[in-house]
């Protein structure tokens, strides 16, 4: 069943990481191991009740959560491409369709991906994030070490932005073959279907 978020309360941004680990902890401890149709964390807070859950990542990360604040969400999209932070330190978000990484002849991304990550190992440099939007952050590359990922990226087809925003900002669950409780086609299905989509709008 579809459901909102709960508020918990406001933290530092410099312990949402702390914050964010916990909340894990308490659904891997708590949560349905049992039934997949049960396991997702919302029917784990639904169970507990929001002020348990709340108690149970207290109890773990050491301090309380303190009032909450106001907030707005603008925004969930992410930003392909290149983006400088305040500590002159460079990301780049990859466009992964479907979050899965291939390879093959026109996306070589696995194989890209392991020298990237093979060349940020040897360096010390650098890491992976992902987004929420199953896409893959290339993040903290210092400026003498830009041209060489830049040209490891574009060896590799990992910087090719050239999509429809449609495409860009579509997304899908991974459904048949691997998931269990699929009903139709998604992953697999989606691309295809973003290509008629996106033939029909140049007609328009």
């Amino acid at each position: 069943y579809p459901r909102t978020g709960s508020m918990f309360g406001y933290t530092p941004v410099d312990k949402i990481h702390i914050v964010c680990e916990k909340i894990m902890l308490v659904q891997r401890d708590f949560g349905d191991r049992k039934n997949r149709k049960h396991a997702r964390l919302k029917y784990t807070i639904d169970d507990m009740g929001v002020d348990v859950y709340k108690g149970k990542v207290e109890e773990l990360q050491g301090f309380k959560f303190e009032e909450p604040r106001p907030f707005k969400i603008d925004s969930n999209i992410d930003y392909f491409g290149w983006t400088t932070d305040e500590r002159g330190l460079n990301h780049y978000t990859c466009f992964i369709e479907n979050g899965r990484i291939e390879d093959t002849q026109e996306k070589p991304h696995k194989i890209g991906l392991k020298k990237i990550a093979e060349y940020m190992l040897e360096h010390g440099i650098g890491e992976f994030r992902l987004t929420g939007n199953q896409h893959i952050l290339i993040s903290n590359i210092p400026d003498d070490h830009l041209s060489t990922i830049k040209q490891l990226l574009a060896e590799y087809k990992l910087d090719n932005l050239n999509y429809s925003q449609l495409r860009l900002s579509s997304s899908s669950c991974v459904s048949f073959p691997t998931c269990g409780l699929a009903m139709a086609e998604a992953e697999r299905y989606l691309p295809v279907l973003v290509s008629k989509l996106e033939e029909e709008l140049e007609k328009i």
